[in-house]
């Protein structure tokens, strides 16, 4: 099994977002979440070819937007792969096709993820379902569909946690993470969005040490988890964009390509976000992200629990969990930590 890295964010919260790669018995691959196809990672798929066979299956496990914005780019460079698609599939304000994405497998090449006691979405998918029955890797990775769970205006979440029966692995994108002071090693790479968000305000001069690259880290967390810190002041914006012309030269170079004209239009009192930070985090311990419990799962609760249960029951000797974001390869000594990540819903 391996895992690509990318980075993914918008104005410097900055996250990393993974793949996985994982080897068949009788060769090939089986590929989640496929990142963007940059000569990079397409070089590093190239190794894996020579030594342990063809993409085989390209699997999006997921309905978020900022995993099937690279699916299609992806598969184009795998044609003979067959794709699967995760169930309840939804675009705003057009429903589009999942060729829109980019995908251009056809036929027994284009599935999607069947659900023991449900039909398929449409037409095509049913009739491949019935031809070709359940995917041929299930006996070495299996998994439970989460929904889809659908949203009263528009939209819908849908999830599936995938099982790699001989690691003992469990593969999820964003339904649990793990996260801890140490910034990963791929945001490490360019450190500039985590001093950016080191600052107490725009006009402090932060150095490059490991404490600011931490602070920084911290604060990039729960932006992406809670999306609005409760330590942080809001500043006007006319106060902010007149701060934004007084910015020391040295730290101009930190929200370059990022935020428009450096804008940082908030002030953080000093560490006042620790506490809030370790209360997430809980030394690195599995949780389900705030953004979910509280925007998503929340609305169909017994549903998200039943689904757990099933995980919980179908793959009770998990080991390792491998999400999309955050920390990699998280350790559990059991499904009951899988489990107890959804406390909050309970």
């Amino acid at each position: 099994m391996w895992t690509h890295d990318q980075i993914q964010g918008v104005v410097n919260v900055n996250v990393p977002v993974r793949q996985t790669v994982i080897r068949l018995k009788n060769g090939g691959l089986w590929v989640h979440n496929p990142v963007a196809p940059t000569p990079q990672l397409l070089q590093m798929m190239t190794n894996l070819e020579k030594l342990y066979g063809p993409v085989e299956h390209i699997v999006l496990g997921t309905v978020a937007l900022e995993h099937k914005a690279t699916f299609g780019p992806f598969c184009q460079h795998f044609p003979e792969a067959t794709v699967w698609i995760q169930p309840g599939q939804w675009s705003f304000p057009l429903d589009l096709p999942i060729d829109a994405l980019g995908v251009k497998q056809k036929g027994h090449r284009l599935r999607e993820l069947p659900v023991p006691g449900k039909l398929a979405t449409n037409s095509i998918f049913r009739t491949t379902a019935e031809k070709y029955g359940r995917p041929e890797w299930q006996d070495e990775i299996d998994y439970e569909v989460l929904g889809p769970i659908t949203f009263q205006a528009v939209g819908a979440f849908s999830e599936t946690a995938f099982f790699h029966k001989a690691s003992k692995s469990l593969i999820v994108t964003d339904v649990v993470v793990g996260v801890d002071k140490n910034p990963p090693p791929i945001i490490l790479e360019d450190p500039r969005a985590l001093l950016f968000h080191a600052r107490d305000n725009i006009t402090e001069i932060v150095a490059d040490t490991p404490e600011n690259r931490e602070r920084g880290w911290r604060r990039m967390v729960q932006f992406g988890l809670v999306f609005f810190p409760s330590q942080i002041t809001v500043i006007p914006t006319g106060e902010a964009i007149k701060e934004a012309n007084n910015i020391d030269p040295s730290m101009k170079n930190l929200g370059d390509g990022a935020v428009p004209n450096n804008l940082y239009p908030w002030k953080w009192d000093g560490d006042s976000d620790r506490k809030n930070f370790d209360a997430i985090s809980n030394n690195g311990k599995l949780f389900c992200p705030p953004i979910l419990t509280k925007l998503i799962l929340d609305r169909e609760p017994l549903i998200t629990l039943a689904w757990v249960d099933r995980v919980c029951k179908r793959f009770p000797d998990m080991k390792r969990i491998v999400p999309c974001h955050l920390n990699n390869n998280i350790r559990v000594s059991s499904a009951k930590e899988f489990s107890d990540a959804f406390e909050v819903l309970r």
